[in-house]
């Protein structure tokens, strides 16, 4: 004869703050006990089935009055913490059901798996997809509002320029008299997305970005034909533009001195951040989000962190005597070398382009040509052409990309040295020009 015994007798508030009290008892369990055992007027109930390992039954008395019996399972995934998961209530599940349950979750726990867990993410998973199946969106801004939220988001390091992208040149373009972001999706055409692209390159004069405009409306139409919102990519058989040949701009001597001049003339932080976009040849975005935590004092060295730039390597850059001074000078308001506020970077460049344009008289040229006049100027200066190109984060090419693994720090150093003193010696400040040989300049002043 199997019998009951009480294991332990505890207390509990539940969350009005009442004490009640739970009984922990251990019993092989019939079909005839659960249907007739009755719950303790105040407190819990807990039985362990001598049946089967891990399965509980929490009998409880209600509000109603009626009595509430509840499997429950407790189990430890190898490895892991003991987890206690409720697995159906009686009648609904029988004695039966709830041992072959129990010993469902107990064998998977034994394999390190958490069959609870996984089940109810699973039935979330699938919960979303047929609620997003259900909701799927009915006008083409939206599908592109998803395809940031869901894949750019999440597979994109620069989504928001994506973003930006839509929300600026795609959205609002009009076409046919309506809006393309109000365009109901299973009407849009290729004509509709071809007429965008024409007002890109021929309205707005747009180069490159017309190409990168088509390839993500693609992707996101592709990205709707995978969840069914569409039958076809109506942009899949448009071809890229051809574009003008790439920018050669750099600039002249004379102009780079008058805008170094003009940049002298801004407040802080803008002068400083100007000086050092032409002292390093570096991109725009990964000077002005340029952290005291990036640099070493000590080596004089500024590793960019292979998150934040194209390159997708960590770059590490010496620093000329030039830029170490002024980032010396600069006040240390937070992690930031250019900032205003101390917990954000710097983020006036387009109104400093039109600032310096008007202080300086030259235009016609873009940040981007700094680099272009940076790489030009150390040609000129008699720089390697692999050191060059590593100061300016280009992956090596061919072979030497396997082979050659020095890191050039020393040479980059050196070049970054003659760089400034040459900077120093344009503009009317070099400390010693003695070694800098100046070389005629063709274009003059716009």
């Amino acid at each position: 004869m199997r019998v009951e015994y009480q294991m332990s007798v505890r207390t509990k508030r539940d969350p009005a703050g009442i004490e009640k009290t739970v009984t922990d008892c251990r019993r092989y369990l019939t079909d005839t006990y659960v249907k007739t055992a009755r719950a303790p007027e105040i407190g819990r109930l807990i039985l362990s089935d001598e049946g089967q390992r891990g399965l509980w039954l929490r009998m409880s008395r209600g509000r109603d009055g009626k009595d509430h019996k509840v499997w429950f399972v407790r189990f430890r995934p190898k490895g892991r913490p003991q987890r206690a998961a409720t697995i159906g209530a009686y009648p609904e599940m029988g004695l039966a059901d709830a041992r072959a349950r129990a010993a469902a979750v107990c064998a998977a726990a034994r394999r390190s798996r958490d069959l609870p867990a996984e089940e109810a993410n699973a039935e979330r998973a699938e919960a979303e997809a047929k609620r997003r199946a259900a909701e799927s969106p009915d006008k083409f801004g939206e599908l592109l509002d998803w395809y940031i939220s869901d894949y750019c988001k999440a597979n994109q390091r620069r989504w928001q320029m994506t973003e930006r992208m839509f929300d600026r040149h795609v959205k609002p373009t009009i076409i046919g008299g309506m809006r393309l972001r109000d365009k109901p999706l299973s009407e849009l055409r290729r004509g509709d997305i071809v007429e965008l692209l024409d007002d890109l390159q021929n309205n707005k004069g747009f180069g490159a970005q017309v190409n990168r405009v088509r390839t993500e409306v693609v992707a996101a139409l592709n990205w709707a034909i995978e969840r069914e919102w569409i039958e076809a990519n109506p942009a899949a058989a448009i071809r890229k533009r051809k574009i003008e040949a790439p920018r050669e701009r750099k600039l002249s001597d004379d102009e780079l001195r008058a805008i170094w001049k003009g940049a002298c003339r801004l407040r802080e932080p803008s002068n400083s951040y100007f000086r050092t976009l032409i002292l390093t040849g570096q991109r725009r975005d990964e000077i002005r989000r340029m952290t005291r935590a990036e640099r070493d004092t000590k080596e004089g060295l500024w590793t960019l962190p292979r998150g934040r730039n194209k390159g997708k390597r960590d770059h590490g850059l010496p620093l000329s005597t030039a830029v170490m001074e002024i980032l010396d000078s600069l006040p240390n308001l937070g992690p930031y070398f250019f900032t205003v506020t101390g917990n954000k970077p710097y983020a006036g460049t387009k109104r400093l382009k039109e600032i310096l344009d008007r202080e300086s008289g030259v235009t016609g040229w873009v940040f981007h040509d700094l680099r272009r006049t940076f790489r030009s100027g150390l040609a000129k200066l008699g720089v390697r052409e692999e050191v060059a190109e590593l100061l300016l984060n280009h992956a090596r090419r061919g072979l030497a990309r396997v082979y050659n693994q020095h890191e050039y720090l020393e040479e980059m150093r050196e070049a970054m040295g003659k760089w400034a003193d040459y900077v120093a010696f344009i503009v009317g400040d070099a400390r010693d020009a003695s070694n800098v040989v100046s070389f005629p300049e063709k274009q003059a002043v716009a």
